[in-house]
């Protein structure tokens, strides 16, 4: 069995940051040999699941890394388990539980919701997928979606 590990462009761009507290996006794509638009859009990814950060001075956009990639595995709570999709799923019933939804309604807003968390990265599952040559995206996107949903 290898040991090798398979590394990522992304992987690049967060090592990248955690030697640079804040960097231009345009310093990055070149660092890394990257078009804009494609660290653009890893950069939304990553903005909108909270591990990068960006800020803007003048019209320069400026991305940093939010906090430690260690500190993302760490167990939110020592009687809750680790942060998985399993926990955001008991938080959402709770939370909706107590907006006083009745617990025939929350099942169909849960899955409401995850279909629209799913849209918003549909792209960026392709366009990875793509990178690596992977056959069959569209399924392997049905099975995702589906083991998603069933949990």
């Amino acid at each position: 069995m290898s040991d090798e590990v398979v590394r990522t462009g992304v992987d690049e761009l967060l090592d990248l940051l955690k030697n640079n507290s804040k960097i231009a996006l345009v310093d990055v794509a070149r660092k890394l040999g990257i078009s804009l638009d494609v660290l653009q859009a890893w950069v939304d990814f990553l903005v909108e699941e909270r591990i990068l950060g960006i800020e803007y001075k003048f019209t320069t956009p400026y991305i940093y890394l939010n906090k430690p990639l260690e500190e993302q595995k760490v167990v939110s709570n020592k009687n809750e388990g680790p942060i998985d999709l399993t926990y955001f799923k008991k938080q959402f019933w709770e939370k909706a539980k107590n907006n006083n939804i009745p617990e025939s309604r929350i099942a169909d807003l849960w899955k409401n919701h995850l279909l629209q968390e799913l849209e918003l990265k549909k792209k960026y599952f392709f366009y990875e997928a793509q990178t690596r040559k992977i056959l069959n995206i569209e399924q392997l996107w049905e099975e995702y979606q589906r083991s998603l949903l069933s949990i």
